[in-house]
């Protein structure tokens, strides 16, 4: 027990060290995007639409900037606070008319061509992440966070106490099943009656399996790749985790009934987001009790 929370005091002071950045304040501001470029906010945006994946939503709302938000993009993953607003479409095509039609000072996550239309129409677009929008861990979910509350307030202290609050759920949950034995489990993404794409080593489905206990048996992976049928039944994970739309994909495959975690009725829906967003402590704990039972 002394050395589960000795470790668990050590984990929280390593993700604290990574969390002194300086704290800006004031607009304008200026923060980078996935693709490098500087991008200043010359004013407190007040209308908001968010043009990418729900990710982006979650992030505002948990920084209680909710009231701003005057559009989002149409998915099944949006959380219930923005159920009666505007729709502008699927993040990864929306609709160019609809988001000019709200007047928005600001839209979150377009990319490609909708971003070039709307920044020659004269706003502000913020897509954070790597490049190409990439959020490929918890350290880079909270620079995430960091840019998006910069943009909202002018400053990060939202940000930096919403960081904080996450970071130390993630290491409570690490701490309580540091010393459990680890399950096998895999994360698939099925199309039809084709091999699934697997996440592995460098993704953020791998990270927060680790951190919620798990063993990916596709840790050898790097980043998503097809796998074929034999090589996943000759690996056999005990847990499936996918997103809930594709849970039926896995379940009813006449190749995969033989897997122990369709036998055993272990396999379970993420949706996109939760993978990324500021409410990944959430679903680390989520993954933990999956695979090791309730926290007690």
């Amino acid at each position: 027990m002394k050395r589960r929370w000795f470790l668990v005091g050590l984990l929280l002071s390593l993700v604290a060290g990574l969390l002194v950045w300086p704290s800006l304040a004031d607009y304008p501001v200026k923060v980078r995007d996935d693709r490098g470029r500087e991008i200043t906010i010359p004013k407190r945006p007040e209308r908001i639409v968010v043009a990418g994946t729900p990710l982006y939503t979650e992030i505002i709302i948990d920084l209680g900037a909710t009231s701003r938000l005057v559009g989002v993009s149409d998915s099944p993953d949006n959380p219930p606070e923005v159920a009666q607003l505007p729709k502008v479409g699927p993040a990864f095509s929306p609709n160019i008319e609809v988001i000019l039609a709200l007047k928005p000072d600001l839209v979150f996550g377009a990319f490609g061509a909708v971003r070039d239309s709307l920044e020659r129409a004269g706003l502000i677009v913020i897509t954070a992440g790597k490049a190409g929008g990439v959020i490929d861990s918890v350290t880079e979910v909270f620079r995430t966070i960091r840019t998006i509350g910069l943009v909202l307030d002018g400053d990060t202290k939202k940000a930096d106490a919403l960081i904080g609050k996450i970071a130390e759920e993630i290491v409570v949950t690490e701490g309580a099943v540091i010393d459990k034995i680890k399950p096998t489990a895999a994360i698939l993404y099925p199309s039809g009656e084709q091999p699934p794409f697997v996440a592995g080593r460098g993704t953020p489905e791998n990270e927060i399996l680790l951190r919620a206990g798990g063993i990916n048996v596709f840790s050898d992976i790097v980043g998503y790749k097809q796998v074929s049928f034999e090589e996943l039944l000759k690996r056999d994970p005990s847990f499936i985790f996918t997103d809930p739309f594709l849970v039926v994909l896995i379940t009813n495959h006449r190749l995969l009934q033989e897997l122990k975690a369709v036998r055993d009725k272990r396999v379970f829906g993420v949706k996109a987001s939760a993978w990324v967003s500021s409410r990944v402590a959430q679903t680390i704990k989520n993954l933990s009790e999956i695979l090791h039972g309730p926290r007690r």
